[in-house]
C-alpha cells in the first residue's frame, strides 16, 4: 500500500515551480547586474540560471521516477549541490565583472561535487522498507480514528 505517493508527487511540483522562479530571477538579477557594471559581463554570471533550471528539469523528471531523486534525504542533498553551484557562479561573475581574478570559487566547484556525489549516493541505495501486513491498520489509520 503506497501512502505517501501524492505527497512526493506535490513536493517535486512545488520544487518544480520554485526552481523556475529561482530561475527567471538569475536571469533578471544578471541583466541588472550587468547593467550596472559598466558593460563588463562574465560567462559565468550569465550562465549561473542553468542551475536552477537544471533542478527544475530533474525534478518533473522525478515525477515519473526517472531519476535518482527517490527520498527526500537525496533531494535535499541536489538541493544544496545547486544552491552551492549557482553561488559559485555568482561569487567567480562578480570578481570577474571587478577586473580581477582569483581561485575563491574552486570550494565551490568541490562542494558541490561532494554533495552530488552523496546525493547519488542516498539516493540509488534507498531501503527497501518492509511491508505491512494487510490485516493490522497502519499507524496511521490508527491515529485517523481518534
Amino acid at each position: 500500500m503506497i501512502l505517501f505517493t501524492s505527497v512526493t508527487n506535490h513536493s517535486f511540483r512545488k520544487a518544480g515551480f520554485a526552481y523556475l522562479g529561482l530561475t527567471v530571477f538569475s536571469i533578471v538579477f544578471t541583466f541588472v547586474y550587468e547593467h550596472f557594471s559598466y558593460g563588463e559581463s562574465s560567462p559565468y554570471m550569465r550562465l549561473m540560471f542553468l542551475a536552477p533550471l537544471a533542478g527544475m528539469v530533474l525534478c518533473f523528471l522525478s515525477l515519473w521516477q526517472m531519476t535518482w531523486l527517490t527520498n527526500r534525504l537525496s533531494l535535499l542533498l541536489f538541493n544544496s549541490t545547486l544552491g552551492i553551484i549557482a553561488s559559485g557562479c555568482l561569487i567567480k561573475g562578480i570578481i570577474e565583472i571587478s577586473g580581477r581574478s582569483t581561485s575563491m570559487e574552486q570550494p565551490y566547484w568541490y562542494a558541490a561535487i561532494v554533495f552530488l556525489a552523496m546525493s547519488l549516493l542516498a539516493g540509488l541505495t534507498q531501503t527497501k522498507k518492509t511491508s505491512h501486513n494487510v490485516n493490522q491498520p497502519s499507524r496511521l489509520a490508527r491515529h485517523s480514528k481518534a
